[in-house]
């Protein structure tokens, strides 16, 4: 089981754990890879999305601008009644965190920030929700400023590399005016303390907190199998050889007797 922590309106700050006694105090980098987003020259941009040049552990997520030539209608993620904008504007991107080698994916902070019209007519929402490795959460839900930030602990799976996919969803209505202008991912990275099984995605680390999922118990030794039974048909035996005995005094008796 993993945790979500939904922090509404502040932004989390999750440095890279530095590797003790590398000189210079190199820090390990996570890799994001296999960037894509729904809405292909819209909202989200995965081809502009890069790591932070302050942080190689943060993922700064690419942001469409300008104007569709054909339609003439605005590629920000931005939702406004103004002309020349959507009603409505939703983009997923989605893309895997992997850690290196010895080391896992502990946690990953999100965190987007965002503008809205303030007049006191205006109507706009919208919501964020994400799903990390196959758990789905939302992020939060706003009908005004879309600034909120959540986190995932992944502790409890060690995982070498994480599926990520992100979702945010803008609308507004009479006047309103909402847009995202910033958002961003941080993966915190810690060294494993036990090796892993070896099976497919990186494996469960034995003995680890999961308790060794894939990771079964050992065979019974070879001298139990052989043993197995044995008890049985030792005690047939020696029933059979106390009843020969009985037998063979009964017929020793008879003889004494006939002298």
């Amino acid at each position: 089981m993993i945790r979500f922590r939904t922090l509404t309106s502040y932004i989390i700050a999750v440095p890279a754990l530095l590797l003790a006694g590398v000189t210079g105090a190199q820090a390990q980098v996570a890799t994001f890879s296999e960037l894509h987003d729904a809405a292909a020259g819209k909202s989200f941009d995965a081809t502009t999305s890069a790591p932070s040049a302050a942080n190689a552990n943060q993922l700064n997520i690419g942001l469409n601008t300008g104007f569709d030539a054909f339609t003439f209608i605005s590629n920000e993620f931005r939702a406004s009644t103004l002309p020349g904008f959507s009603r409505m504007a939703d983009d997923t991107i989605s893309f895997v965190v992997t850690a290196p080698a010895g080391f896992y994916v502990a946690s990953l902070a999100y965190s987007q920030q965002g503008t809205a019209n303030t007049s006191r007519t205006a109507v706009q929402f919208g919501n964020s929700q994400w799903t990390v490795a196959g758990f789905p959460a939302i992020i939060g839900e706003y009908a005004g400023n879309p600034t909120v930030s959540g986190v995932v602990d992944l502790t409890a799976l060690q995982p070498a590399s994480v599926p990520v996919s992100i979702t945010v969803s803008l609308v507004a209505g009479p006047t309103g005016d909402i847009a995202l202008s910033s958002a961003s991912v941080v993966a915190t990275l810690k060294p494993l303390g036990v090796p892993r099984d070896g099976t497919v995605g990186g494996g469960i680390p034995q003995g680890g907190p999961t308790g060794g999922v894939n990771n079964p118990a050992p065979p019974p030794a070879a001298g139990e199998d052989a043993n197995r039974g044995r008890g049985r048909d030792e005690g047939e035996d020696r029933r059979g050889n106390q009843g020969n005995g009985r037998g063979q005094g009964g017929r020793e008796s008879g003889r004494g007797s006939d002298r």
